[in-house]
């Protein structure tokens, strides 16, 4: 008993207040059924008090693969800006999530949206083979997570990192035959964790204030 109250005050010592605001309240209400085998990253704490928390940090270095597109980008341009009831993206988003994994079973912790706009077109193949190959390039992007997990349960958490598309809206549905399947590659677009140039995730366990 006494040796675990020698713990408790050194634990306190390390931070003298934390407070924090955050909205939604966490566990995030969500019907996405996490994938945790496809984590980008997994950290690790132990909770020993109720009223401790446990605070998130995550920053995530990802970009969009290039996308190829067959054709003249005037042609499809002057298609799209003729024709009702397109929509084209400029931008592809990415969904991060944090997961917590304890003894109360996998709940989301926090989730945020980023995206990557379009960067630069580059000529893929020579103008005098007679067929323009376009390629558009997308921004590197790093995005920055801070969560607090402010009920976290007794034991052992795990938390993990994930990665997917986000909300993507596509509709072809206006344009002529020919030019959808020019435009077919937006219809495979994907974000996964080979889309992650580099990560830092970290968890820290929080003792109360007072």
């Amino acid at each position: 008993m006494e040796h675990h109250k020698y713990y408790e005050k050194e634990e306190k010592g390390l931070l003298t207040e934390f407070d924090v605001d955050q909205f939604p309240a966490v566990p995030v209400s969500s019907s996405v059924i996490p994938n945790l085998n496809d984590a980008i990253a997994e950290v690790e704490v132990c909770v020993d008090d109720r009223s401790d928390r446990v605070a998130l940090d995550a920053t995530i270095e990802w970009q969009p693969e290039a996308l190829s597109l067959l054709g003249l980008i005037l042609t499809i341009l002057t298609t799209i800006l003729s024709t009702l009831g397109v929509t084209i993206p400029l931008a592809i988003p990415a969904t991060f999530r944090i997961w917590r994994k304890g003894s109360t079973g996998t709940v989301l912790i926090s989730e945020k949206t980023d995206s990557s706009g379009i960067s630069a077109i580059s000529v893929l193949t020579p103008i005098t083979t007679g067929t323009l190959g376009l390629g558009i390039l997308f921004e590197r992007i790093t995005t920055s997570i801070h969560a607090v997990d402010t009920n976290p349960p007794l034991g052992e958490n795990e938390y993990f990192l994930t990665i997917g598309l986000g909300p993507f809206s596509l509709d072809l549905g206006g344009l002529a035959p020919d030019i959808t399947a020019t435009l077919a590659p937006l219809t495979t677009i994907d974000i996964d964790r080979k889309n992650v140039i580099s990560y830092t995730f970290t968890a820290s366990e929080i003792e109360a204030n007072c």
